[in-house]
């Protein structure tokens, strides 16, 4: 990395008001973690915030993604909440992740080969427009090739049969996509991190090469929806930090400006006017999980002197 990343570091004061923000605003969920990761909280305390997200079945529903507001379980919400079950490295023996994994097991679908990714009845919930009911997708990776990789970090869990079937349905379809959507992407990005070094040539070289596409980086355009080198490079031990080297320096120091007055990091995006009274909620509760994922960042390149 260049040497001049070294006269980036966040302002103390910048990071003052960031974790007033997600003590005062955030979800307990995002203050849990935040203990955790940055004042030395307990793991269990993470924990017992994100089960409150776990329904009866063991999937994830609640609200856990803010901008679809379902009690019941999706693949997705619980997806979302793998994110964090894979960071805290929750043993396997855990009841979240023996509740999460039978969930996922016991509501595979063969015909499909995998899961849908909400159900029907978001169409009965605030929500926004991108989450109105879909069947069937092209996006098929979002989530399923994402969930296979939390299937190889607890790969004890899970029917072998099963693990083979999911591998060969994931790489058949990213080696045949002509068009690429990033939030696809992002989930065989998550896929490649976690799946058995020996199958990962099987397509390794289109993920790079959907990445050199999907991946924006004039710096222009990163107020806009788009996905950034940083939301790749999630720190500089990342598999693909050799392909961004050339623009990640620049990408954090955006990060590093979009920073509002009060503390936070706000969504580029918008529900476009749909149920605007559920969006002001969900759109604060993005602000906690954004601003947690940026201090996560930006300490793991040693930006933040704690």
């Amino acid at each position: 990395m260049k040497g001049g990343i070294n006269t980036m570091l966040m302002q103390k004061e910048k990071f003052k008001q960031a974790s007033s923000f997600i003590k005062t605003k955030a979800r307990p969920l995002e203050r849990a973690l935040f203990q955790y990761e940055f004042e030395n909280g307990r793991k269990e305390d993470v924990i017992l915030e994100l089960e409150k997200f776990q329904n009866d079945d063991g999937g994830f529903g609640n609200s856990l993604e803010p901008d679809f507001r379902l009690e019941s379980s999706s693949a997705l919400a619980t997806s979302v909440a793998l994110q964090t079950i894979s960071y805290l490295k929750i043993e396997p023996n855990h009841s979240i992740v023996q509740k999460v994994m039978n969930y996922l097991i016991n509501t595979y679908n063969p015909d499909s080969i995998g899961w849908e990714m909400v159900p029907k009845e978001v169409e009965k919930v605030p929500r926004a427009p991108w989450w109105n009911y879909q069947e069937p997708r092209k996006d098929w990776g979002n989530p399923n090739a994402e969930i296979l990789g939390y299937f190889y970090e607890y790969k004890e869990l899970i029917p072998e049969s099963l693990l083979q079937t999911l591998t060969e349905k994931a790489i058949h379809h990213f080696n045949n996509l002509e068009e690429y959507e990033f939030h696809e992407i992002l989930c065989y990005v998550r896929l490649a991190e976690r799946i058995d070094s020996f199958i990962l040539p099987s397509f390794i070289e289109k993920l790079k090469e959907s990445l050199k596409i999907c991946v924006e980086k004039d710096k222009e355009k990163w107020r806009e929806y788009t996905l950034q080198p940083i939301q790749v490079v999630q720190s500089p031990t990342s598999m693909f930090y050799p392909y961004f080297e050339d623009v990640i320096e620049e990408n954090l120091k955006f990060i590093l400006e979009m920073q509002t007055e009060k503390g936070s990091w706000e969504p580029t995006w918008s529900w476009f006017g749909q149920y605007m009274d559920t969006w002001e909620t969900a759109k604060v509760e993005w602000e906690g999980v954004l601003t947690l994922g940026n201090l996560r960042t930006l300490k793991s390149f040693q930006l933040i002197n704690l």
